[in-house]
């Protein structure tokens, strides 16, 4: 383990012996000339070629030191550039590591919404299969989707395609497909509007991803049992949508969190949908906060821009 120096301490021990060793030095050769010299002149030069012999030798000496100290200088920030480097690198490789956990988070979500799905379709009336192969064709639209990311993750400036469409067109149909899953299929799900019926830009995709998720942990706080509600609704400048249920909610001390990538309150969780609904949310210039809920539990309200913005780019 490398020693910690004490500036201070070590600059004033230099000083120090630095002043003693000058001091002596000058004591001593100043009573050595005197003896030597036999008459004022030749004390004269002899205390000349005594300066110049003192300054060649404390340049030489100062000169190693500050070689010295200037060559480690250098040594130690090539290390440094070196360490960040391999930091940056490190970083990057677990950035990486988190986007495609993330996907296949949300692609383990749109199976559960598939194998539901294919149980309906094995159950249902000839004349409701179209309906139910539908349901199947967009989840497997929506894999292809999650699928294609994935593949693009670690590529650099990779654009996000953004769209003019109805938000509240995108959350419906997102409501309607969530509700096959199996952890939904048994909550009472409703959808409210307020405001009109604006468009907005977006990736129908991500939302689609971010209204999936939020769905689903509000499925898992009811016990797959209670009462969620999706409420959509518009001002001058944003949209919001608000997802409500009646769970335990999440205690205020959890809520700067919750968010974090891997952090998770269940016992079977991966704490990645929450990380994900806070990127999507992020990469569309918005805001996502934690209230309690009219309904007894926890509120998740998302605010996007209505107008059109500069968006980011992904790995």
């Amino acid at each position: 383990m490398q020693k910690i120096v004490n500036p201070l301490r070590s600059s004033s021990i230099i000083a120090i012996g630095y002043i003693l060793i000058c001091g002596t030095y000058i004591w001593f050769s100043g009573a050595i000339a005197a003896k030597l010299s036999s008459s004022i002149p030749a004390l004269q030069n002899i205390e000349l070629y005594k300066g110049l012999a003192y300054v060649i030798l404390t340049g030489m000496i100062l000169f190693f030191i500050l070689y010295n100290l200037l060559a480690r200088i250098v040594t130690q920030n090539r290390e440094l550039e070196l360490h960040k480097k391999a930091l940056i690198a490190a970083q990057a490789r677990a950035l990486t590591g988190s986007f495609a956990a993330g996907i296949a988070h949300d692609i383990n979500n749109v199976l559960g919404v598939i194998d539901f799905g294919i149980d309906e379709l094995q159950d249902a009336a000839p004349e409701d299969k179209p309906m139910y192969f539908d349901r199947l064709n967009k989840a497997f639209t929506m894999i292809g989707d999650l699928s294609r990311r994935l593949q693009k993750i670690g590529k650099i400036n990779t654009s996000i395609d953004m769209i003019e469409t109805s938000i509240f067109d995108i959350v419906r149909q997102t409501v309607d497909f969530a509700s096959r899953h199996k952890k939904l299929k048994t909550c009472k799900v409703s959808l409210a509007q307020h405001g009109s019926n604006d468009t907005c830009c977006i990736n129908p995709y991500l939302i689609e991803q971010m209204i999936l998720n939020l769905m689903l942990n509000a499925a898992d706080a009811t016990g797959c049992s209670g009462t969620i509600k999706i409420v959509v609704g518009t001002d001058t400048n944003n949209v919001q949508i608000e997802i409500h249920d009646n769970g335990p909610g999440i205690a205020p001390e959890q809520r700067d969190s919750i968010f974090n990538a891997y952090y998770t309150t269940k016992v079977d969780g991966t704490g990645l949908g929450l990380a994900t609904v806070k990127t999507c949310t992020e990469l569309h210039g918005g805001t996502i906060q934690i209230d309690s809920s009219p309904l007894g539990g926890a509120l998740f309200k998302v605010v996007l821009p209505l107008k059109k913005t500069d968006h980011p780019t992904v790995n």
